[in-house]
Order: structure tokens, then C-alpha cells, then sequence
């Protein structure tokens, strides 16, 4: 098996689309493990969930690449470290909990809270020991209001879409936001994860398939701004929402901002707070979704009607099966962008081709 050919014009008005054959190819996916997701930044937890355990393991993208790796907290320092014992293989720690180091239960080697060897019975003959290779290798790690990211190569740059929403909304209030994991959800899908991606970044289906959400929005100035691997989608509606104006364009109405970190995650920002997607892969025909919930304190998110986030949610989801079900038919092999609507999706495709080219 060989993977397809990606090169896509860069001429919007003149490109073809992905061709069919990526979203059924086995080595493309297993191409992009390594080329594109270890090099993601993948959001973990808040700052906030080391406060009262500051040892905090977890593993990477659970289903496709599995890194155990884990959190730890030493005064006001964050690190991320290789959750595997350098001695024999065995986790070096399997629970989330609070301590002055790492103990690994298999045969005692200990590690203090920034990865470095500190101790292990029945070394006291070894050669030319500790060395460096003793230590937990640490991991590039990133801290963005109360969100820790973790990359295993940190090749992505994620900074250029989290600097503009500093720049556009710099009235949200972050400091208020509070996680209600009682709204938080979870789908799996049948589906190609870049295909729930690319639903994702056009507004272009909102008046067909969202009736209720196309009554919230001013649909005539809908906008996707291209920002360094994201892209930005904006919302207007129909009142003013102080905490969403920015500054350099005060007179616009904002109703979302919508924001795609490639390859995999999504922050979506409102009136009532702020909403997470992360798109993370499965199987080549198998994705799941992970929904979370930041409403603003005092504030709660919508569950009711038409325009809700849950019900927006399944109808994206029943298209995107739909899609997937068309895309391995014999009839179809690839498709056109409209430059007006579906300049995101362009911008995802070439990000995809240069990563797998």
C-alpha cells in the first residue's frame, strides 16, 4: 500500500480537494502518528487539578499512541515527564495523588517531582551510576491561561491562534471560568477524524442542516480568517456581548468565535463561556469526540433549543457519517472548494499535505 498523492494547488479557485482514497488509506493514517500527531500539543487538564495532587499520570492520545507520561508540580514549577521507569519498563506511578517523588512499586527506584534519579536499593555496585539515562525524559510542555498542553516533539505551533484570541477578546474573562463536568460529553463515531474536521471549519452547511443555530447568526457576515496552523471562524448575531467585542473592530455584534488548532482541537467562545472539542483519532475509521464544558461563574451553558450546543453537536455528527458513508463510493473520488465558504477546509488540506507529503 502506498499513500495517495496530497499535493493540492494553493490557488483556492483553482484546487481539487483531498481525494477519496486518504480517508480509506491504512498508511496514511499510520503516517500520521508520528508526522503530525507526536508533534501536536494536546490539551491535558488545568492548572488548577495539580493544586491538591500534584503527581497527575495520564497517556497521550489514548487509542492511537497510548505515551503514559505524567504531570507533576513542585512549588509553582510544571513538569511533564516519561511515566516509564528507567530501570525495567515498569509505570512510574499509576495514580493520581500527592507526594515529594516518584516511587515506582515494581522494585523501589525513586525520582524526585522534576524527573531526575534520586534513589533505588541494590545499586550500590553498579558502574559509573546514576547516569542521565537514569532520569525520566521530560516532555515539552506549555501553560496557556489554566490549560496545560503537552506535545511529544512540540512541532506544531499553536501560539499564533492562541495570541490572537488574546488580541481579539481581551475582556473574556478566563479567571471566571469554571469546568462543569456535569455538561461535559463523549461520542464515538464511525468516521475519519479529518472529516470531522472539515465539517467543522465551514460555516457553509450551517443554513442547511442547523435551522436553529441559522436563526441565531447574521449568516451574510459570516468570516474564516487563516491563521498559522488554525483557523478562525466568526459568528455575528443579532445583539451586542461585551466579554466577545474586540477592540479594533468595537461596532460588530459577536455571537461565537470559533477557533481550529490543527490538527485536533477546537475552542469555541460565547456569551455564557467557553466550549472544547478535541478530535481524537481511533482507528482509521473510528473517531471520538470529547466535549468540554467552561461556563463563566454565575453563568450556565444552554441545553435547550434549537441552537443548543448538544443538539448542533448530533446534527455535525449525522453529517459527517453521512459523509463518510459517500466517500467510499466508487462514484466519487474528489471535489472543489468554494473560495468564499470553504477557504478553512482549503487551509486544513494543505496543512495535511505538508505534513505527509
Amino acid at each position: 500500500m502506498v499513500i495517495p498523492n496530497l499535493e493540492l494547488n494553493k490557488n483556492i479557485t483553482q484546487a481539487d480537494t483531498l481525494p477519496a482514497e486518504f480517508y480509506l488509506n491504512k498508511l496514511a493514517f499510520e503516517i500520521a502518528k508520528d508526522k503530525i500527531f507526536a508533534q501536536s500539543w494536546q490539551l491535558i487538564t488545568e492548572v488548577d487539578a495539580l493544586e491538591k495532587n500534584n503527581i497527575f499520570p495520564f497517556s497521550f492520545l489514548r487509542g492511537i499512541i497510548n505515551e503514559p507520561l505524567v504531570l507533576t508540580k513542585e512549588k509553582n514549577d510544571i513538569s511533564c515527564l516519561s511515566n516509564v521507569c528507567t530501570h525495567r519498563a515498569h509505570l512510574a506511578t499509576t495514580t493520581i495523588c500527592n507526594g515529594k517523588n516518584l516511587h515506582c512499586k515494581y522494585h523501589g527506584r525513586k525520582f524526585s517531582l522534576d524527573g531526575k534519579f534520586y534513589s533505588m536499593p541494590g545499586f550500590e555496585k553498579v558502574e559509573n551510576f546514576p547516569a542521565p539515562s537514569d532520569d525520566l525524559t521530560r516532555i515539552p510542555i506549555q501553560t496557556w491561561k489554566n490549560f496545560i498542553f503537552v506535545s511529544l516533539e512540540g512541532g506544531i505551533n499553536i501560539n499564533s491562534a492562541l495570541e490572537d484570541i488574546q488580541n481579539r477578546i481581551p475582556a473574556f474573562p478566563f479567571a471566571e471560568l469554571q469546568h462543569d463536568e456535569t455538561s461535559d460529553a463523549e461520542w464515538v463515531i464511525d468516521a475519519h477524524w479529518a472529516l470531522y474536521c472539515e465539517n467543522y471549519l465551514e460555516g457553509f452547511h450551517v443554513p442547511f442542516v442547523h435551522k436553529g443555530l441559522a436563526k441565531e447568526l447574521e449568516l451574510g457576515s459570516y468570516e474564516t480568517i487563516l491563521l498559522d496552523q488554525s483557523v478562525l471562524q466568526i459568528g455575528e448575531g443579532k445583539k451586542e456581548i461585551a466579554i466577545l467585542k474586540n477592540p479594533e473592530s468595537p461596532n460588530r455584534n459577536i455571537y461565537g468565535l470559533y477557533y481550529w488548532i490543527f490538527p485536533n482541537l477546537m475552542l469555541n467562545f460565547y456569551e455564557w463561556g467557553l466550549s472544547i472539542n478535541i478530535i481524537e483519532p481511533i482507528t482509521l475509521g473510528q473517531t471520538r469526540i470529547r466535549f468540554l464544558s467552561f461556563p463563566i461563574k454565575s453563568k450556565k451553558q444552554p441545553k435547550e433549543g434549537d441552537s443548543a450546543i448538544g443538539k448542533v453537536e448530533l446534527e455535525d455528527q449525522d453529517v459527517v457519517l453521512r459523509v463518510q458513508k459517500g466517500i467510499k463510493s466508487r462514484f466519487y473520488s474528489k471535489g472543489r472548494y468554494s473560495p468564499e465558504h470553504e477557504k478553512g477546509i482549503h487551509h486544513f488540506h494543505l496543512i495535511l499535505s505538508k505534513y505527509l507529503s
